[in-house]
């Protein structure tokens, strides 16, 4: 019987230490954390809407 190393040869081994360094800043330079707390208020707001028309339907 023959053993296979690898069966598909274009999937590098992680055992090789052929993963990707760090990047010296993985936030990108705040922009995403930026977006991120953005998107989060303005989820926080429609969530907090649809509630107040579900509770209070006659002011809207």
């Amino acid at each position: 019987m023959e053993v296979v190393k690898n069966v598909c040869r274009c999937v590098r081994g992680g055992h090789r230490g052929d993963l990707r360094a760090a990047r010296p800043d993985p936030a990108g330079g705040g922009k995403t954390v930026i977006a991120n707390v953005i998107g989060l208020i303005l989820a926080v707001l429609v969530a907090v809407y649809m509630i107040a028309a579900l509770l209070f339907p006659e002011r809207f």
